[in-house]
């Protein structure tokens, strides 16, 4: 059984350019292992899924997914 990190976010952003850039790539991540579990269906991928999503939505607070 895979092990899930702790679901936290740890970021040094200065200004909008930063919130930006790093708001790209949360999406990125998110999108990678969303991919993964469509292919996968694993139930720990799907894990990482909803903390990538909960990550993302703590960056852009528009950002909603349910699986």
């Amino acid at each position: 059984m895979g092990s899930m990190k702790s679901p936290y976010l740890i970021l040094r952003i200065q200004d909008e350019s930063d919130l930006r850039e790093e708001v790209l790539k949360k999406q990125d991540e998110f999108l990678d292992v969303y991919s993964f579990y469509l292919q996968s269906r694993l139930s720990w991928v799907r894990d990482e899924v909803r903390l990538k999503a909960y990550e993302l939505h703590l960056l852009d607070p528009s950002f909603t997914f349910q699986i």
